[in-house]
């Protein structure tokens, strides 16, 4: 028997034993899957409670469910803060998809002194990034959706506060010098994992001090120097293959 097709829902649209799903994913489950009342439906509450539900009434704005069963799903540690520095073009896309598929919890876009790109509509384009992380948690399966954050500067994200003492904070730079496996192995009870990935030209060596004062590891990828979004995934692939 096929699994029957997963869709995140707001907590807010739970009532009692009905779940309503809106927006664009009635068009999809309508007009696209072309599913009808009594068929199948798996709900995801985006915070680790997933909803096995049938399709009860069927408008052109609106869907309503039934509860047939629910499951909790653990959320797996350590969280993950993903600060990236601004890339050029479309990169910043490609990033959010990856980061969410391979299970960052927050991404936040940093404005770093070598950063090229000028944001426009920045609303727009944090709905949008938003948006992939949606679609990469879908289609990855995750029972939560990453949240990104608003773009701010570099200084000022380190200034955020962090209230959670088993954290370790890493930034890959290419005159690190110690790997980055060796950090991970050395701190696997931690509960939450900051990594700082530069733009192109990556970090100066002033952002550098800076981080390295507020306890970040400036730690090795590899011999190799990596594109910013590889630089991404690559770390983020690392600390995936140590805690999960």
């Amino acid at each position: 028997m096929s699994r029957p097709p997963r869709f995140f829902i707001a907590p807010s649209r739970i009532s009692g034993s009905r779940i309503s799903v809106t927006d664009e994913d009635v068009r999809h489950i309508a007009s696209v899957l072309r599913m009808k009342i009594g068929d199948a439906l798996l709900l995801c509450d985006g915070q680790g409670t997933e909803y096995q539900v049938t399709i009860a009434e069927i408008s052109k704005s609106e869907i309503t469910t039934e509860i047939v069963s629910l499951q909790k799903r653990e959320i797996t540690a350590p969280r993950i803060t993903l600060g990236q520095g601004l890339p050029k073009f479309d990169k910043m896309d490609l990033i959010v998809q990856k980061a969410t598929e391979l299970g960052a919890s927050n991404i936040v876009p940093l404005v770093t002194e070598r950063t090229i790109v000028k944001i426009r509509d920045e609303e727009k384009r944090v709905t949008r990034w938003q948006k992939i992380c949606r679609e990469a948690a879908m289609q990855s399966d995750r029972p939560d959706i990453p949240v990104i954050g608003q773009v701010i500067s570099f200084k000022d994200f380190l200034r955020i506060p962090n209230s959670d003492p088993l954290t370790l904070k890493i930034l890959p730079w290419e005159e690190g010098t110690q790997p980055i496996k060796e950090v991970l192995q050395g701190n696997h009870d931690v509960r939450h994992i900051v990594v700082l990935i530069g733009p192109e030209g990556g970090f100066s060596k002033t952002e550098a001090t800076m981080a390295a004062e507020k306890g970040f590891h400036a730690v090795s990828l590899g011999r190799n120097i990596l594109r910013t979004e590889t630089a991404a995934i690559a770390a983020l692939s690392m600390i995936a293959y140590e805690y999960r």
